[in-house]
Formats: C-alpha cells, structure tokens, sequence
C-alpha cells in the first residue's frame, strides 16, 4: 500500500483505491474509483494515483431543494460534529498534509486547527453580512423603516482550495456554502488530494454527506456557470480573475505574501528577526502571509539585518517528516524560477546571505540585502525561502516602494499611526501597525472565507444566487 493513500484509509477506508494505491473521488457522498488514473508526486518524493471521473458532471447534480429542507440550527450542529471529528484523526491528517505539500508537522497543526476554529463558528458562516438596519432611510419619507438583505440560494458550490493549504481550503469552503444551504464540490488542488479527502471525510460522517462531492480533475474548463451557482477560491489574485471568466459568483481569498516597513523601532529586534524569518520560510517560502520584504530605514534596518542573517544560517534544509526546518518547494519549475531571480538580484548588486544551494525541489534560506529597484525579486514574489531587504536613508521612500511592491496582499508597519495611517492611503489591501502579535494577525487573513478586507470591516462573505432588498 502507498503511503499517502495508507494513511487516508485509516481516516476513511471507503476512499482509497482496492489496490490501496491511490485516492477515489466522490459524488454526492459515494466514492468511487471508476475512471482514468493519473499518478502523482509530492514533494517529498511519494507517489499514489488519483482517480479522474469520466465525466464530472454527476458530482455536481446534488440536491440543494433536499438540504434546504435540513433547518440552519441542524446544519450548524452538524458542522460543530465535524469539528470534534477532526480530534480523533488529528494526528493523521497532519502528516498527510505534510507529506503532500512538504509543511513541517507544526504549520500541518496550525492548518488542522484553523480548520476545526472555522468549523466553531459555523454559525457566523451562515449568518448574512449587512443584516438589518432600523431606522429612518435617506430619503424624503415620514416613518420609520427596516431594511433586510434577502439572500436566495439556488444550486451547487464549486470549491477550490489551494495547494499550500488544502485540508483548510477544503474545509473552509465546503463548510461556507453547507451552512448557507449550498451543496459544495471540492476540486482537489492538483498534487494534494488525499489532504482534500480527508477534509471530505471529515463532512461525510455526518448528516450533510449527501450533499458533498470530490472530483480530481485538471482545470474547471468543462463546467459552465449552470453547472456552478457559487465559487469559493482561495488563491492568487490572476486565479480569481480567470475562475471569474467562467463563473460569475466568485467568493476570493486571495491573502499572499506579506511586505514588512521598518520605520520605528521594534519592542525586541532580535525576536522580530527571527519572527521574519521563520515567516519567510513556512513551507519554505509559500506559505500564504509569509513575509517577502523587508523595507527600512538604514539604522534600523542593518541591525535587523544582521540578526537575520545569524538567525536563517542555523535552520536545517530536508524533509519535515524528519524535523528539518525548510522543506521542499511544490515544483522544480519554482526552484529554477528561484535561482533565476536570485542570480538577477545578484547581478544588478543585491548581496547573498550564503551560497545557494540547490538538490531537487529544495533550495537553502536566503537574506538577499542592498536588494536595488532594478532588480526583478523586489517586485516579484519568489515563491522560496528568501526574504528580500532594502534600506533606505529616508523612511518615506521605503513608504513608496511598499506601496508599489503589487505581489504584496498585506504590510506590517513598525512606525507611528501615522505612517501606517499615509501607507493606507497609497495602497490597497491590509496595514497591520506592527506589534507583538502582527505575524498572528497575518496567518488570520488566510483562514478567513472571501476578502479579508471585506470578512473584518462588515462581515463573511456568503454565497448567494440572487440578492433583495426587503423593506418594512
């Protein structure tokens, strides 16, 4: 029996292959291994097949007039069931997430209990954003008035989570339209399917079974906008752009790399070197909210610099399953695109924090400092455990440069209120004024459904089909 397989069939039997050698989709609850086999290769070298269905269309003929008749409470408690499930399997779902993406088994546990922490609150998930408003509307009528939001919910949910996280990508989003009445269709990223089994596992031991499918296939090219009434995706922005092409109901996570702006100085500057560092390296650099720059003043930027560099040349490079520090990355694509980028930086100035080394999908962690405006990594995420740095004489440049890096979804900002307040201005996407607790505050924006912007300034995103306005 393979290995990754092995341990999915200690989750759920049911979804893995006769031959214990690969991972079965499934329709509307039911797996099934009837259809073509692909096989597949983690990062760290294990191999398994996954089964593609023949045509996936069945997998999204679920009955969503059957689950509206399931109450939202008896929904809800269903979603808290599998929750408490996730304890007993705990341990398992872990290494097969680190199996398949190469996460050390700590970011393994902290993806497994974000999931379980979304699953909690699954009441929220099913709870409306906006509301009600009581009170006068802004126009010229005598009367007090209520204002509701009605949300109709007609058809079946595409799910699409993403490869640096797919147990919670699968969670997170089936539980989303589940809880809001919406049958949900997990399409596994390609590479992680037996995390995204178990994710399905999980919701097939309770009463919402029925109403969840697993289909393995390449691209979503075959389905069409009836065949989908609602999309949750977590992944990068050009993703969300093209599902949006073919679906017109797309709920996006799309929370990447973080940037970092020193301009004021930190609380402890040796911990805040090593909380970078070990940001820019969880799951060797793709992790999402890992931190890629580091943009600072002079003065306090050399010092951070050499607390880094001391720091990044004490980590360990190989598997995570044998407690190594930096795994692999996901491709070797990604490794020659790494070197690339380095070599270009390197070039045009830039100076390396050691040699690189290269063996197979993994790469050695890098602080790459002086790194200059011409050089494509400031502006490029790289996808590896290399954190760029720049220094500056003025703060206000640094300012600028930050507010332009677009492969940034978020910037920490060691400074006043102020310059964090003047960042906001001249950026879109999240500031966090930088304190003790920033890097937490980071990983959040990954573990919420939709636009974090939108999810902590009004509320969840929720899957609808049609929206009203009701007035009383």
């Amino acid at each position: 029996m393979s290995e990754v397989p092995g341990l999915l069939k200690s989750i759920d039997e049911v979804l893995v292959t006769d031959d214990g050698l690969g991972v079965r989709y499934v329709v509307g609850g039911q797996a099934s291994e009837q259809g073509r086999r692909v096989w597949v290769e983690t990062p760290l070298g294990l191999r398994y097949y996954i089964t593609v269905p023949p045509d996936p269309s069945p997998a999204f003929r679920l009955r969503y007039d059957s689950l509206s008749l399931m109450s939202p409470s008896d929904r809800v408690e269903s979603l808290l069931e599998a929750s408490d499930a996730i304890d007993d399997y705990k341990d398992i779902i872990i290494k097969v997430i680190s199996m398949e993406t190469g996460k050390k088994l700590s970011e393994a546990r902290d993806e497994v209990e974000a999931s379980q922490a979304i699953l909690s609150q699954a009441q929220e998930l099913a709870s409306a954003r906006g509301g009600s408003l009581t009170g006068r509307l802004h126009f010229d009528m005598s009367g007090e008035w209520t204002s509701t939001t009605v949300h109709s919910r007609e058809g079946v949910g595409l799910v699409l989570p993403p490869f640096t996280s797919p147990f919670f990508g699968a969670v997170a989003g089936a539980a989303s339209l589940l809880a809001n009445g919406m049958p949900a269709v997990v399409k596994s990223p390609w590479g992680a399917s037996a995390s995204t089994a178990a994710a399905v596992a999980i919701l097939r031991g309770t009463d919402l079974g029925d109403f969840v499918s697993l289909v393995n296939m390449n691209g979503y090219s075959r389905l069409t906008e009836q065949d989908v009434a609602a999309t949750v995706l977590f992944g990068r922005e050009s993703t969300r752009l093209s599902v949006s092409r073919t679906f017109s109901n797309v709920i996006a996570n799309c929370s990447g790399r973080a940037a970092l702006l020193l301009c004021g100085e930190p609380n402890d500057i040796e911990s805040l070197a090593r909380q970078v560092v070990d940001s820019a390296v969880s799951n060797a650099g793709q992790a999402c909210g890992s931190v890629r720059w580091v943009l600072a003043s002079r003065r306090l930027g050399e010092e951070l610099l050499d607390s880094m560099e001391d720091y990044i040349s004490q980590l360990s490079v190989g598997s995570p399953l044998e407690g190594k520090d930096v795994g692999p990355l996901r491709t070797r694509g990604l490794v020659d695109r790494a070197v690339k980028l380095i070599n270009d930086a390197a070039s045009k100035g830039a100076s390396l924090s050691d040699e690189v080394n290269v063996n197979g999908n993994y790469v050695s962690p890098l602080v790459i400092s002086d790194v200059p405006r011409g050089a494509e990594l400031l502006w490029t995420d790289v996808q590896a455990p290399i954190v760029s740095v720049s220094l500056y004489d003025d703060c206000s440049e640094a300012s600028q440069v930050a507010a332009m890096i677009e492969g940034s979804t978020a910037v920490l900002v060691y400074g006043s209120v102020s310059a964090a307040l003047q960042l906001s201005k001249l950026r879109q996407g999240v500031i966090i004024r930088g304190r003790d607790d920033s890097f937490e505050a980071l990983k959040a924006l990954c573990h919420v459904v939709g636009d974090p912007v939108k999810y902590f300034g009004e509320g969840p995103e929720v899957p609808t089909t049609r929206t009203s306005l009701l007035l009383l």
